[in-house]
């Protein structure tokens, strides 16, 4: 059996799993003996990405018997790897009996993940139903909120997209910054002008040192004229983040329209000296992966909730 896991980690595939089929043949091998070929088997299937047959191995392995740990993990690890989220949901919830913060909110994800694959389909309502079952587990499920308003949205329910993406203000204010595209442009279209202005004030009033909220509110200002406003505003963002290019760039662009040359001569050299990183880069925790849009998987290491937001 050695012989065959050390032509797997040589990416020797078809020796391994030659070796390992053999061997799975072998009357005179013990239950447990058996056991740690059919393991090694299922390594096979998993390193040469053959994740079908591994599930298949590893589903045979937990019907045989459903307290072994290693199998349970690996199974888990290959419905995500095949975005078999029913599966992940049901087996991750039989084995966490005594659920913990950390758990839930893996159950969560695996339901805001079946809402998604839904949602792709066009099956809006079975997305919404999914989203809400997530925040049943974890009222702090951020792509819950997100994804639940951009349904309602999609069928036309603008209020009732409005109405969730509210809620992910009061319940994870840190993440508000994420919907306030979606938010300002369906509250505009639903004529609340206003509201989504003492929206972004009440957020910033609550943090000041909010940047997103700040720069939300300074375009509001710039757009209704209130210049003055605006210009206060990308000044508070940039004593908080000196590099915040958006900022940067909106307030030279105010003071040349005001005639400030010398303020804006020196915001432009400022910029040029101690050019910014990239706004709003998410980085996977445990591979480095970076994404310029907000992920609850991460696409390399396929480790969930990874990204630290």
């Amino acid at each position: 059996m050695k012989l065959g896991d050390i032509f797997r980690k040589r990416k020797k595939f078809d020796k391994a799993l030659q070796i390992h089929k053999e061997l799975t043949l072998r009357p005179s091998l013990s239950p447990d003996e058996k056991s740690e070929v059919w393991k090694s088997l299922a390594e096979d299937y998993i390193a040469s990405r053959n994740h079908e047959k591994a599930t298949g191995v590893l589903e045979d392995l937990h019907r045989a018997n459903d307290d072994d740990q290693w199998v349970n993990n690996k199974l888990i690890s290959e419905y995500e790897e095949t975005e078999r989220w029913e599966e992940a949901f049901e087996l991750k919830k039989k084995l966490s009996k005594h659920r913990d913060d950390e758990a839930n909110k893996t159950l969560a994800l695996y339901k805001v993940f079946w809402g998604r694959a839904k949602a792709d389909k066009n099956e809006l309502h079975k997305a919404r139903v999914a989203y809400k079952e997530a925040l049943n587990y974890d009222e702090t499920c951020i792509p819950a909120y997100i994804y639940l308003g951009e349904a309602y949205y999609r069928d036309g329910r603008l209020d009732d997209a409005v109405e969730y993406w509210k809620k992910l203000l009061d319940a994870v204010p840190s993440a508000a910054y994420l919907i306030f595209d979606k938010l300002e442009k369906t509250m505009f279209e639903l004529g609340q002008y206003e509201e989504i202005t003492e929206i972004y004030e009440r957020i910033s009033t609550q943090n000041p040192k909010d940047i997103h909220a700040l720069f939300a509110l300074a375009r509001i200002y710039e757009k209704k004229g209130m210049i003055d406003s605006a210009i206060e505003k990308y000044r508070l963002i940039l004593d908080v983040d000196p590099n915040f290019l958006s900022a940067r760039l909106s307030l030279t662009k105010l003071y040349q329209e005001k005639g400030w040359k010398e303020e804006s001569v020196n915001l432009l050299d400022g910029l040029i000296e101690n050019l910014s990183p990239i706004r709003r880069e998410f980085v996977c925790n445990q591979c480095g992966y970076k994404s310029s849009e907000a992920l609850w998987k991460c696409p390399q290491c396929k480790r969930l909730n990874s990204f630290d937001i």
